[in-house]
């Protein structure tokens, strides 16, 4: 592993990264292992254990266990389990678990995107005790508002490449389209249960309330917008019930994956960049869709398919 986090080696800024990092490291176990180190002071002794090329597995030191955390919401979580699925079978080859703490009332809906559930265990956030913070404002990882300068898409890539590159997890992300086949089978699963009430949708709207601002969102206009493209005949369904006669992902208690399983057929997207949006940046939507309409402040994405926008009344369809 690279000291490129810790510029300066012998200091004691580079201890706490350290342990960070490291939160399983055990200096009397790993002297214990390399004799010629009892004279070495700590310093000394993390220096060998960082360039030590055994230790394919350092970042875990003998406990097989990543420690990752998020405070934040519920997109957050599930771009963050998109990447732990993209190594999930590195995960499987070295025998690794990565520990994943955040709210527990997330639970429930992060789970349904965890392929690989014997390597990703999710925890409460309230038990904690170290870890590597897997936010996308972590500036320990990235440039502060480099997000701002270039699209949130490719931002996430390079952050999740810091990221693996910070836990020593020898490999690189090039894209973060969401590929699981079960999407599929449970758009199949819906349409079968609910009398294709969501098959082969004109505009799936995703206008649920944003809870970080970052979008300030006109609720009337949106509604407005909404019942106008269901009087043209468009088949359309929204996530927040805007009127009795158009049909609410509410209605039948439809998870956040459940939306993005709807949302691999349907021909255009109109979204709040908020949580039930991540699901829909998988492969096969991306590939179907024709355009998806995403509405954010100061954020753009780099996918040739996405626009961002900040008023729903400049939408054409």
């Amino acid at each position: 592993m690279s000291n490129t986090f810790y510029p300066d080696f012998y200091n004691h800024s580079f201890i706490k990264n350290f342990f960070d990092s490291f939160p399983s490291f055990d200096i009397d176990l790993y002297k214990s292992n390399y004799k010629s180190l009892n004279s070495l002071n700590t310093h000394q002794i993390i220096e060998h254990f960082l360039n030590n090329q055994n230790n394919k597995n350092s970042v875990l030191y003998n406990s097989g266990i990543i420690y990752i955390y998020n405070v934040y919401h519920l997109g957050d979580h599930v771009f963050n389990i998109i990447l732990f699925n993209k190594i999930g079978q590195y995960l499987i080859d070295n025998n690794l678990i990565i520990y994943y703490y955040c709210l527990e009332n997330y639970h429930k809906q992060i789970n349904e995107f965890i392929i690989f559930k014997n390597n990703i265990i999710l925890k409460s956030i309230h038990h904690v005790k170290n870890g590597i913070e897997a936010w996308i404002n972590n500036t320990n990882l990235m440039m502060e508002n480099l997000q701002l300068k270039i699209g949130l898409d490719t931002f996430y890539i390079a952050f999740y490449n810091q990221l693996l590159n910070k836990i020593g997890i020898p490999r690189i992300v090039l894209d973060l389209q969401y590929e699981d086949n079960d999407l599929l089978d449970r758009y199949n699963h819906i349409n079968h249960k609910f009398n294709d009430k969501y098959k082969d949708l004109d505009i799936l709207f995703i206008n649920s309330q944003p809870l970080s601002g970052q979008y300030n969102y006109n609720i009337n206009d949106w509604n407005n917008f909404i019942i106008h493209k269901k009087k043209k005949q468009m088949k359309i369904v929204t996530t927040l019930k805007v009127h009795s006669l158009i049909p609410c992902t509410m209605d039948d208690s439809l998870s956040i994956k459940d939306i993005a399983a709807i949302s691999t057929h349907c021909k255009y997207i109109i979204a709040i960049n908020t949580g039930p949006f991540v699901g829909c940046y998988n492969k096969y939507t991306l590939e179907k869709v024709e355009k998806i309409y995403i509405f954010v402040n100061n954020i753009k994405y780099d996918h040739y398919k996405i626009i961002c926008m900040t008023n729903i009344n400049d939408v054409k369809l």
